[in-house]
C-alpha cells in the first residue's frame, strides 16, 4: 500500500470509482483494512518515499499522480488497527536516518496498541536527496549503511526486551502499577550507534514487531538472512526467483544457523481479477488507458541511475542503461529482464510498465486463471506466498477478495480463518 493516490498503477486514481478524493482521510484506510481482513490477508505493508526533486520532469510524479507517500504510514496503521483484530500492520523506517530509540518506540507502540500486529520494514535508503532532507550532504556508501543497519537492529532488539512480560502489574489494591525489578536497562556501543537506558513501551503480545526486508544485493541478502522474517523478493518469475530463494535460505542456515522456515520469501504479483478472462482484460485495459508515462520518470531515474529529462521516450532502453546498472538499484534487474524479450524495448515501454505494474508480473483473468498462475509458482518451491497489489482502490482489492480468495480456499491453498491473534501467528502458524 501507499499513503497516496497510487501504489503500482499511477493512472487508476483517475477512474470515477477510485477513492483518491479520500487519500488523506481515515475512512479510506479503514475501508481498505476491513477488506484486507475480510480476505484473511496476513497483513498490509506501506512503502515510503519522499517528494521528488525540483526539476520540472521530476515533478511530473506529483503532477500526474505517481508513487507518492503523502502521509505518515504509522499513523495510518493506527487507524487501521482500530477497525481490525487480526491484520498485520507494517511500515518502513530507515536505519540510516532514525536512531534506534525512535524506531523501537514507534513500532513498539503500534505493536502494543494493536495487540501484537506490527511489522517493521528495515531499509537503509540510497539517495542523496533523502540524505539532504535529514540534514546530511550525501548518503553513506552501501557497506557503511548496512553496517549501521546491523547495529540499529541489534539495538532495537535490546530495547524491545526492556520490559518483561509480567512487568506491567496494574494492581489497584496494592497500588503497584509496574514492577521495576522486571525492567531491564541496557547499553549499546557500536561504531555508528549507541544508547543507554530503556524503552518506555511495555512488551507486546508477540514480544516485538516482525522484521521485514527486501535485500537484493549480496550485502542486502546477507542482512536479510541474518535478521528478516519476511523478505520481499526482487524477482517474481522463473529461475531468478528460484535461485534467489535457494540462496537466501542457504545463507540463513549456513551463515546464521537459522531454520529456513523462520523467514518467508514473497514475490510481488499485480492481480486484476474479474468474472471472466474477457471482463478482466477489458477492466485492465480501461485502467491502463488512464496512465501518463511521464509520471514514471523520477522512479526510472532512481532505478537506472541516469538523468532522463532530455531523453526521448522512444529511445531504446539498451542505449540508456549503464554497464553497472545492476549496482544502482534492485529494480534495474527487472528492467533488464523485460528488455530481454526479443524486441526493442524503449523508455516509453519502461515508463508504461512502471506506471501500470511497477514491473511486477501481472495476473489478469478470472479467479481460475489467476489462481492457476499463483499455484504453479507457489508449488514450484521458489516462494512461500505472495505480496498482492491492487490497481484501482478499493475496487481491485474487492475483486480479489470476491473472486480469488474463494478459489484459493476451494483448492486448499489458503486459510479459512486466522490461526491466532498476532502478525507472527498469521505468518508462521
Amino acid at each position: 500500500m501507499n499513503g497516496g493516490p497510487a501504489t503500482h498503477h499511477s493512472g487508476a486514481w483517475r477512474h470515477p470509482d477510485s477513492d483518491a478524493d479520500g487519500v488523506t482521510s481515515y475512512e479510506r484506510y479503514e475501508t481498505l483494512a476491513r477488506l484486507y481482513e475480510k480476505g484473511l490477508f496476513d497483513g498490509v505493508f506501506f512503502v515510503e518515499s519522499h517528494l521528488p526533486g525540483f526539476g520540472t520532469e521530476q515533478l511530473d510524479t506529483i503532477r500526474f499522480g505517481g508513487m507518492l507517500s503523502l502521509l505518515d504510514p504509522l499513523q495510518i496503521l493506527t487507524a487501521m488497527a482500530r477497525v481490525t483484530r487480526h491484520l498485520g500492520l507494517s511500515a518502513t523506517m530507515s536505519t540510516t536516518f532514525y536512531p534506534p530509540y525512535i524506531i523501537a518506540r514507534a513500532f513498539g507502540t503500534l505493536d502494543r496498541m494493536s495487540g501484537g500486529r506490527a511489522g517493521w520494514n528495515v531499509v537503509t535508503s540510497f539517495q542523496d536527496s533523502d540524505a539532504r532532507l535529514f540534514g546530511h550532504d550525501h548518503i553513506l556508501d552501501k557497506a557503511a549503511r548496512y553496517d549501521m543497519a546491523d547495529e540499529v537492529v541489534e539495538a532495537c532488539l535490546q530495547l524491545w526486551d526492556t520490559w518483561a512480560e509480567d512487568a506491567l502489574v496494574i494492581d489497584r489494591e496494592s497500588g503497584v502499577f509496574a514492577d521495576p525489578e522486571r525492567i531491564r536497562y541496557s547499553t549499546y556501543e557500536g561504531k555508528a550507534v549507541r544508547y543507554a537506558g530503556g524503552l518506555t513501551v511495555p512488551r507486546s503480545a508477540q514480544g516485538r514487531p516482525v522484521l521485514m526486508q527486501a535485500g537484493a544485493s549480496a550485502r542486502g541478502m546477507d542482512f536479510a538472512a541474518r535478521w528478516a522474517e519476511v523478505v520481499f523478493s526482487p524477482h517474481s518469475t522463473g529461475s531468478a526467483l528460484r535461485d534467489y530463494y535457494t540462496e537466501l535460505k542457504g545463507l540463513m542456515v549456513d551463515r546464521y544457523e537459522r531454520r529456513p522456515e523462520d523467514c518467508v520469501v514473497l514475490p510481488s504479483v499485480d492481480v486484476v481479477a474479474g468474472s471472466s478472462d474477457a471482463e478482466a482484460a477489458e477492466y485492465a485495459a480501461s485502467l491502463d488507458a488512464l496512465v501518463e508515462p511521464r509520471a514514471a520518470m523520477k522512479v526510472l531515474e532512481m532505478s537506472l541511475g541516469v538523468e532522463l529529462k532530455d531523453v526521448p521516450l522512444d529511445t531504446p532502453l539498451a542505449a540508456i542503461v549503464p554497464d553497472d546498472g545492476k549496482q544502482v538499484h534492485g529494480a534495474v534487474a527487472r528492467l533488464l529482464g523485460w528488455n530481454s524479450e526479443g524486441r526493442t524495448f524503449t523508455l516509453r515501454d519502461a515508463a508504461l510498465l512502471q506506471c501500470t505494474s511497477d514491473f511486477t508480473p501481472r495476473y489478469v483473468g478470472s479467479a481460475a486463471t489467476v489462481v492457476d498462475q499463483m499455484q504453479e509458482l507457489f508449488e514450484s518451491g521458489c516462494c512461500d506466498g505472495f505480496i498482492v497489489t491492487h490497481a484501482l482502490s478499493p475496487d481491485s482489492l474487492s475483486r480479489f477478495v470476491e473472486f480469488v480468495v474463494p478459489e484459493l480456499q476451494r483448492r486448499g491453498l489458503f486459510r479459512t480463518d486466522y490461526p491466532g491473534t498476532t502478525f507472527r501467528d498469521s505468518l508462521f502458524r
